[in-house]
């Protein structure tokens, strides 16, 4: 078997753009979109020389690639200095056939492309002395001449047989070198459930990015990826580590690129069903005895075949997930349990109950269509959905300010995340290709507290009641049109193109409601409750150290508290009413349009990328991108100045050994979810401090966050009756 292995550098394009007045003109060319420019990121690019038995280049030698599974034909020539390249290929094993005139046809069988890749094979031709055919099966693997990207590919073999818990196939990026799972804690603010984050060379794992089919599948309000396919629906995916071309943008991290099955000639299916629980599974070492419980059972089914041989086809998949599963306490709650429960009473707040299920039901599905429109047209569209209904997450995590999650702080989570997307590759004569992708996606996740309770605090060890920073709702629906074009011009294969997305975001970001109450330990909380509530006389807890703040403080040395103002004036420096709530709602539900923050807001990307071949052995990769963000000027100024040049070489001194060296800038996006942290809040309230540097615009928000801290000589801190 040929299997090429990938260099992805020059062949593939993501989040990308093309310069004023050249864009209508490159665009248009064979495109039925207005704009487009990542859809040729999740094909391939096979390049190479060809020759005579005297090592003389042979031009105008006809190349037909065919694709074993499905029949369908790429064809192209070699120029005058011998050389050929054939452009968005789709991923798969291939059967390479050359014929020029005085030699012998020769058919090399059992080639393997894998996403994104630029691979190089050159091809020797014999002299023909009567009719024959040079047939070549189970050649050497070749190296990777061109490459100048640090990138992994992981094949689908490698997907269906290596073990993984909760069959999230994207866990496998982690096999590669440099990378590393992302934040230890789960800094809810930003967090989806669904997916693990990962960090590419210690970089933040908010700045990486994630394509299905060439179509980006990042949410840009939490920077995490959206749900992806099912794992059965997956062909394989590449991981770029560093240095990638100027086709790819938006990351500073690394970048992953998914490929999705797509039917044949011959009609496949599955059918499976996983199980684990806490009789075939070892208990957690975290876990205590009457806390094992664990049901995961995942199921589906898949099929795919020819709906007209030859021409067209379909793949389609549906995976159903349904887990249970016992939180895992920190010991700090057991030892205290009672005199947290005792304490809440005091405060008018229900007990913390143990006996509950963290639960898990999601329904996953794909379909995807192929279809081939001439010999020239290569036609995909794909749609994917996945539904989700959580409960009582956040409990027995680690979440922002240390603490592990109590039942009282857990959070329902419902979800819908959906996407279409299409691509057009057009072949309108051997040197030139162009690729179009046009993506739809929405997704909308609601994350509710289960009460509506202050946050009681203590910091590294424990968080009880609604959650100080999370996002209640998230909403966003994008809108993707790119193009690539491929363009071979002597031993020149240079890519230029465009990616515009318009994106319509909304968040739900309930701050500090009801309250934020610091309590650096359990007796802190027993003194605090006694404050409050004296006739209550709470006794400490004996296992637990004093409370180590002085006693003017009454447990707790800072409260914070968020409320919807409108927009209205308000008297600086004067005290936010507390929210007067029963603890059945974080915030009363009239005011949920005062802290909902809406953000409209838009990306172009413009590349162009040249895979120069300036020897047999030398390869110079160089390229320039450009990049623009529109809509968030309210917290961001725009910034034209988005240029990042990208340049790699790769030498080959003999067949076993390639030196490869690369430099680049690039820019990552923008955290937008640190961007809905602050839009809409007016200045903190601080009772006689003028705080200095107010942004513009702050007087117009419709939420305030006030917050009593005390001092050596000043009074106590007494927050609104609870």
């Amino acid at each position: 078997m040929v299997q090429i292995s990938p260099t992805a550098t020059g062949g593939s394009t993501k989040d990308s753009l093309v310069p004023g007045a050249l864009l209508t003109g490159l665009l248009f060319i064979g495109s039925p979109w207005t704009l487009c420019a990542q859809a040729g990121s999740s094909l391939s690019q096979l390049n190479g020389t060809v020759h005579d038995p005297a090592n003389a280049t042979v031009s105008r030698a006809a190349i037909t690639l065919r694709e074993l599974n499905t029949n369908q034909v790429h064809s192209t020539t070699s120029n005058d200095l011998g050389f050929y390249a054939a452009a968005n290929l789709p991923p798969g094993e291939y059967e390479l056939t050359v014929e020029a005139a005085a030699f012998a046809k020769l058919v090399l069988s059992e080639i393997v492309l894998r996403v994104g890749q630029v691979a190089t094979l050159d091809v020797g031709l014999t002299i023909k002395t009567h009719e024959e055919e040079v047939v070549v099966t189970g050649a050497t693997p070749v190296i990777e001449p061109s490459r100048t990207e640090t990138s992994q590919v992981i094949e689908g073999r490698q997907i269906s047989s290596l073990p993984i818990s909760g069959r999230l196939f994207t866990d496998f990026v982690l096999l590669t070198p440099g990378v590393s799972t992302g934040r230890t804690s789960l800094q809810s603010t930003l967090t989806e459930f669904e997916v693990t984050r990962v960090s590419f060379g210690g970089m933040r794992d908010l700045s990486n990015e994630v394509t299905v089919d060439g179509a980006d599948t990042i949410n840009t309000v939490t920077g995490s990826q959206r749900a992806t396919p099912p794992q059965e629906g997956v062909s394989e995916f590449r991981v770029l580590n560093n240095s990638f071309g100027a086709g790819y943008g938006r990351a500073l991290g690394g970048i992953v690129n998914i490929v999705t099955k797509s039917g044949g000639n011959v009609t496949h299916g599955s059918v499976y069903d996983y199980f684990q629980n806490d009789v075939a599974d070892a208990s957690s070492l975290l876990s205590a005895p009457q806390f094992e419980t664990l049901r995961q059972n995942q199921f589906g089914a898949a099929l795919g075949g020819p709906i007209t041989p030859d021409k067209t086809f379909y793949f389609a998949n549906y995976e159903g997930e349904r887990r249970a599963e016992s939180p895992t306490y920190p010991d700090y709650l057991f030892g205290d349990l009672s005199v947290i429960n005792a304490a809440k009473a005091a405060l008018g707040l229900s007990p913390e109950n143990l006996n509950i299920l963290r639960t898990n039901d999601h329904d996953n599905g794909i379909i995807r269509v192929d279809h081939q429109a001439g010999a020239n047209n290569r036609l995909a569209l794909r749609y994917d959905i996945e539904d989700g209904r959580d409960t009582n997450l956040l409990v027995g995590r680690t979440m922002d300010g240390g603490g592990v999650g109590a039942p009282s702080a857990a959070h329902n989570l419902n979800f819908r995340d959906q996407a279409v997307a299409g691509t057009w590759t057009r072949n309108p004569r051997p040197d030139f290709v162009n690729a179009a992708l046009v993506q739809w996606a929405r997704r909308t996740y609601n994350f509710p507290g289960v009460a509506g309770e202050p946050d009681l605090d203590f910091p590294n060890l424990l968080q009880l009641g609604h959650n100080f920073g999370v996002f209640e709702n998230i909403r966003e629906t994008r809108q993707q049109f790119s193009d690539s074009v491929f363009w071979v011009k002597g031993t020149h294969v240079m890519t230029f193109g465009a990616d515009v997305n318009f994106l319509q975001d909304s968040v739900l970001r309930p701050s500090f409601t009801p309250m934020r109450i610091v309590l650096p330990g359990a007796n802190c909380l027993v003194q605090f409750a006694n404050f409050v509530n004296p006739s209550a006389n709470v006794p400490g807890s004996a296992g637990d150290p004093p409370c180590p703040l002085p006693g003017f403080l009454n447990g707790t040395p800072i409260v914070f508290w968020g409320n919807a103002v409108g927009t209205g004036p308000i008297t600086p420096g004067m005290l936010a009413p507390a929210l007067p709530t029963n603890w059945k709602y974080a915030y009363l539900p009239s005011q949920t349009a005062d802290y909902t923050v809406p953000m409209d807001h838009s990306y172009y990307g413009l590349f162009w990328q040249d895979l120069w071949k300036l020897s047999p052995k030398l390869t110079f990769n160089y390229g320039l991108r450009w990049e623009l963000e529109h809509g968030l000027e309210e917290s961001i100024n725009r910034d034209y100045r988005g240029f990042q040049p990208r340049i790699g070489l790769a030498y080959a001194p003999g067949k076993k050994t390639v030196i490869r060296a690369g430099f680049g800038i690039f820019d990552d996006r923008y955290a937008l979810g640190f961007l809905f942290n602050t839009q809409r809040n007016r200045p903190v309230q601080i009772p006689g401090v003028q705080l200095p540097g107010i942004p513009e615009g702050a007087d117009r928000g419709t939420g305030i966050l006030s917050q009593m801290t005390a001092g050596p000589g000043a009074s106590p801190p007494i927050p609104q009756k609870l």
